[in-house]
């Protein structure tokens, strides 16, 4: 762990553009430590397009429609899309804060060359979205502010939970994670769909459950191998169509299909069944030490313990007394008037 030499602790308030700063002073900050550091109210909009962006993403949101008339799903609880978006977005100017908070307590600050690479990297998401950040009154400093804060959130994370670290996670935890939430599979696909990319008919969707239920069955009998029968299906892939083996991944315990496979012993079948696919599922033993190594080991801690880790630094940041915030702020600018549609979106999250 290398602690840093160097950190901006002061961030301008002319990280927020001409057009804000002329709505009073009082309104171009978002949040103060004291009377030496002031958060801009830059920052906090920035977070906001982040929040969109990675709603749209993960297809919580669409970009097809404006954001005002959106709701969004979240914990089986229905709100509006700009409320989803701006408590989030206050909720990373409260992760901000608790960073320069536990940054203090950790002695850790930004090297040259960390504030350098940071700021190279705000310059280039900047100019990849500057028409929409500049109307949406988000200057590049305060972009580079995002940036900077992401480094010092990294650092801090690995010198309270890496191996060197004050709480560090053990070898044995991250073994405990990856059994509850990650399995290894053997398993075929279909997908109902012939190879020419035209629907099944439902005759030709009955034949394939009917085949997937008859190899579950010779294989619950020990009449199939079924490894062999997934490298059959993958030497003999289609677009719609596939076998794999020993294919570890982690799964969602909050879905029906994440449920049943975590639920399975070792060796036992599922058959996941919905209107456009079918699989069959048998798990294998999960080789945990396998998993955890010096490349996967920080992925995998971050995984693990970031979003407890970002918790934490939010409620540094409400209980510290010598902080406050700007709700006046946080409501004039709220998202509610924010057209972030033309934002980039990579097609890869699709």
């Amino acid at each position: 762990m290398k602690l840093i030499k160097r950190v901006a602790t002061v961030i301008s308030a002319a990280a927020v553009t001409l057009s804000l700063a002329s709505c009073g002073s009082n309104l171009s900050w978002a949040a103060k430590i004291g009377k030496d550091t002031i958060v801009p109210i830059g920052l906090y909009i920035y977070g906001q397009a982040t929040v969109y962006r990675e709603s749209v993403q993960s297809g919580l949101l669409t970009s097809s429609q404006k954001l005002s008339e959106q709701t969004v799903t979240v914990s089986d609880s229905d709100s509006k899309a700009t409320e989803y978006v701006d408590k989030e977005a206050k909720s990373k100017v409260k992760s901000y804060v608790g960073a320069c908070l536990m940054a203090k307590d950790y002695k850790i600050e930004l090297t040259d060359e960390e504030i350098s690479e940071a700021v190279e990297n705000a310059k280039s998401a900047y100019e990849t979205d500057k028409d929409v950040l500049e109307k949406n009154g988000v200057a590049q400093s305060s972009v580079e502010e995002y940036y900077k804060d992401l480094t010092l959130k990294s650092n801090l994370f690995t010198a309270k939970y890496g191996k060197d670290g004050t709480d560090p996670i053990t070898d044995d935890e991250l073994k405990q994670y990856l059994r509850e939430n990650y399995a290894t599979i053997n398993f075929i696909q279909q997908y109902f769909y012939t190879e020419d990319g035209s629907a099944m008919s439902d005759k030709e969707i009955e034949a394939v459950k009917k085949e997937y239920k008859d190899i579950q069955s010779k294989a619950e009998k020990g009449k199939l191998d079924f490894a062999k029968k997934c490298e059959e299906f993958n030497k003999n892939a289609t677009s719609y169509k596939g076998g794999y083996t020993d294919s570890t991944s982690r799964f969602d315990t909050e879905s029906e299909d994440g449920k049943k496979i975590m639920a399975l012993k070792n060796g036992q079948f599922t058959l996941l069944v919905t209107d456009s696919a079918i699989a069959l599922v048998q798990k294998v033993k999960l080789n945990t030490g396998e998993l955890i190594t010096d490349d996967s080991r920080e992925s995998l801690l971050v995984e693990y313990k970031y979003e407890d880790f970002i918790k934490e630094l939010q409620s540094c940041a409400e209980k510290e007394k010598n902080v406050t915030f700007n709700d006046k702020a946080f409501e004039k600018f709220g998202s509610s008037s924010r057209d972030f549609s033309e934002l980039s979106i990579p097609t890869s999250y699709y």
